[in-house]
């Protein structure tokens, strides 16, 4: 009877596994990169091709779009351009990354002596496809490195294609101030709200059309085309996508660690704190000197973030190798299916952290370099000051700066509903 009973649970998983498709609540997403491999990559005949893409840029069949590219025999694949951490996406942040070769192919670094395209490296291609999965955060850099890929193609009077992926995020949640022009940086390249609710190839559109890109009067566009997806929609989170996600830089492994940096990523900027950069958790851990923890643990209950959970652990427990510092902290939680307001949550946090632990937020302890990225990330000098003086008033205020105005330029550019 017992082994009747095990045969029927391990049908009843096998089965579960076969079915999974079936019961899933949406179409099958095609990506960019799908629909151009259905049409045969009919739009890159005959041309020489640079592409921008790692080892997160995948098909839906899993296979790296390098391979399909260096596989397929109607055009010329001359060159590959990669962001920062490297076409194996695991150099750590800000690491210089050196040239290589794939598959026979040049490939040329964009974090390494030049960040852009270079007049020469233009020269070899007629059409540049960029395929990066982005992450939805203005200070994640490979939406830079697109940026300067566009500006190059305008210069050099070359095609841009972009093979659109989904903002793992969704693509309704917008959260933050816009980036003042004045903070334009490689972590902050244009005018966008922090978490701006849009796919890459909805934001290539917008830079396009806008006027951004190039510096030269008569060349503020370049010959741009995206490669819609089908069957994505705006509400979507990666998890509904069905997709796998693949590791887009060492310490984003997993959809939550993005909601994580989304969340907190900005405060690591000022090294006051631990967020379990290097654990098996990045940007999901909160780490504190181990006193007055329970006082902290008061605050962040008495926040009631909605979707959002805070569980005490030890730092040690997550990975014992990485530090030998006796920090303790909170594991932050995710409910994937709350319309979470990621970057003002993180806000929220932060000056709770801040009214048990006002000591370090004091200027002295403070480098000026890192002083002079927190002000580029946050694309302001006025959260800076905020933060120092403790008006969480006047911080959750200027969150909304620029927003509504944004939100108004963006519907233009909407690919999906």
């Amino acid at each position: 009877m017992l082994r009747r009973g095990v045969i029927l649970l391990l049908f009843l998983y096998v089965s579960s596994i076969l079915s999974a498709d079936k019961y899933f609540p949406y179409p099958k997403i095609k990506l960019g990169i799908d629909v151009l491999i259905e049409q045969d990559f009919y739009i890159l005949n005959g041309k020489r091709i640079g592409l921008v893409a790692n080892s997160a840029s995948r098909a839906s069949d899993e296979k790296l779009t390098a391979e399909h590219f260096a596989l397929a025999h109607s055009f010329e694949f001359v060159a590959i351009f990669t962001p920062e951490h490297g076409f194996y996406a695991t150099a750590p942040a800000g690491q210089y990354v050196f040239d290589d070769s794939i598959y026979g192919v040049p490939v040329f670094s964009l974090y390494g002596n030049n960040r852009k395209p270079t007049p020469w490296q233009m020269s070899l291609i007629d059409i540049v496809v960029i395929d990066l999965q982005d992450i939805g955060i203005r200070s994640y850099t490979y939406i830079s490195t697109m940026f300067n890929v566009m500006e190059a193609a305008a210069e050099n009077g070359k095609r841009v294609i972009v093979l659109d992926r989904p903002n793992p995020l969704g693509g309704t949640l917008v959260d933050g101030n816009v980036l003042e022009k004045s903070f334009s940086s490689f972590v902050g390249i244009a005018p966008i709200p922090y978490i701006y609710g849009m796919t890459i190839g909805e934001l290539a559109t917008m830079f396009n059309e806008e006027g951004w890109i190039a510096t030269n009067e008569n060349r503020r566009r370049c010959d741009l085309m995206v490669v819609k997806m089908e069957n994505w929609q705006r509400q979507m989170k990666w998890e509904d996508t069905g997709l796998n996600w693949f590791p887009t830089s060492p310490n984003i492994p997993t959809i939550d660690a993005i909601r994580g940096a989304a969340m907190l990523g900005i405060f690591g900027e000022l090294r006051l704190f631990n967020l379990g950069i290097g654990t098996n958790a990045p940007f999901q851990f909160l780490g504190v000197q181990s006193k007055k923890l329970h006082l902290l643990e008061k605050q962040l209950e008495s926040l009631k973030l909605d979707g959002i959970k805070f569980k005490a652990v030890n730092y040690k427990n997550l990975n014992p190798k990485v530090s030998k510092l006796n920090l303790k902290g909170f594991l932050v939680i995710f409910d994937k299916n709350k319309n979470l307001k990621l970057y003002s949550y993180g806000w929220k946090i932060i000056f709770a952290v801040r009214k048990v632990y006002p000591e370090i937020f004091h200027e002295t302890k403070i480098t000026r370099e890192a002083k002079n990225m927190f002000t580029k990330v946050t694309g302001t000098r006025k959260l800076f000051d905020a933060l120092l003086s403790g008006d969480e008033t006047n911080a959750l205020e200027l969150l909304n700066t620029g927003v509504t105005d944004f939100l108004q330029l963006r519907s233009k550019y909407l690919l999906y509903r």
